[in-house]
């Protein structure tokens, strides 16, 4: 780095908005309380496959065939997953 640019750096400080004079204190957290619900099944936050497979090309011919996108498909057919497993 250039001299001129490391003393302009040195000389700008700290931005004010970025720290703060007074020291903040948290609340000390309390551990959660068990729910006495029912707790279902974990739901699934990732779907994933291989997109070499056969399964894939039938995906892009799907989409292709229908004018449907191909995230429409897949969100339909991961509903009915979900729905078949009591999600």
């Amino acid at each position: 780095m250039p001299q001129a640019a490391d003393e302009w750096i040195n000389k700008g400080g700290t931005d004010p908005e970025l720290t703060t004079n007074e020291a903040v204190t948290l609340p000390p957290s309390q551990p959660e309380a068990p729910e006495d619900k029912q707790q279902g099944k974990k739901y699934p936050h990732r779907i994933s496959f291989d997109m070499a497979s056969a399964q894939y090309k039938r995906l892009k011919y799907a989409a292709f065939d229908s004018d449907r996108s191909m995230n429409e498909i897949l969100r339909e057919a991961a509903e009915e997953w979900m729905k078949a497993r009591d999600y």
